[in-house]
């Protein structure tokens, strides 16, 4: 009776570990990229990476190969996501540059690779409150808000990401900002403002996201906002452990 015992517990956790490295399946990938040449000549090509598995990620980086219009490789780059740390289903944007500007003239394709680290989530303790948008004298569309730190640390080099979105869902640009002071007190509320240093890209937005993120504790919060206005706050928290590599490539024309 116990040898069977003793079975049948055997078999019962080589099923869960089976399950358990079957649920941990990171990937991800890129996705709503665009191309676009600014005023002084510099390439962009804006995205977002999404976590396409079911475990978090770290320090991801997007590789690109810039091809010209018979094919061959202009360039080879690399940049990472605006933030550090990606959840399951969660997105970051990313701006990838050529700052050679004759180089940018040429290219009329690009593929791109992902690349990361695995990581394992943490509590969700930022929340990114009282945001309002408008256009300055320039054209230039202006974010200010208040990140609140409901941990019982400071946060530390408190980061806001934008991504901004076109209205057929492209990202068209990716800024960053910090609050003012970067460093929340546990408990704390502090401001933020973005300002897009372009009357172009501003003039297209219809939509964008904003992202809190703290170096230190690696917690997060991710609201959407459309452009004006603000419908919804989504809460995220993050941490690191492990380390894994997933590549996905894609090829897209000039837009």
């Amino acid at each position: 009776m116990r040898t069977y015992l003793l079975a049948l517990m055997l078999l019962l956790s080589l099923a869960i570990g089976q399950l358990n490295m079957a649920r941990a399946s990171p990937s991800a990938a890129v996705q709503n990229d665009s191309m676009w040449i600014d005023s002084a000549g510099m390439l962009h090509i804006f995205g977002e990476v999404k976590n396409t598995g079911d475990v978090w990620l770290q320090f991801v980086k997007v590789v690109g190969t810039l091809r010209d219009s018979s094919d061959a490789i202009v360039d080879v780059d690399y940049t990472y996501t605006r933030t550090m740390y990606l959840p399951p289903e969660g997105v970051s944007p990313f701006d990838l540059t050529e700052l050679d500007t004759a180089k940018s003239a040429r290219v009329q394709s690009y593929s791109l690779i992902v690349e990361y680290r695995e990581v394992a989530p943490i509590p969700q303790k930022l929340v990114i409150l009282n945001v309002v948008d408008s256009k300055n004298s320039l054209g230039w569309l202006e974010i200010v808000g208040e990140v609140e730190n409901q941990a019982d640390q400071v946060s530390m080099y408190t980061k806001i990401v934008g991504t901004f979105y076109d209205e057929t869902g492209k990202v068209i640009y990716a800024d960053y900002t910090y609050t003012d002071p970067s460093d929340v007190p546990a408990g704390a509320r502090y401001p933020f403002k973005m300002t897009l240093l372009s009357d172009e890209r501003s003039s297209k937005i219809s939509r964008y996201t904003l992202i809190a993120e703290s170096m230190n504790s690696h917690y997060t919060s991710v609201p959407e906002w459309p452009f004006p206005g603000v419908i919804l706050v989504a809460v995220f928290g993050l941490a690191s452990i492990l380390i894994a590599r997933r590549d996905r490539s894609k090829r897209s024309p000039v837009t």
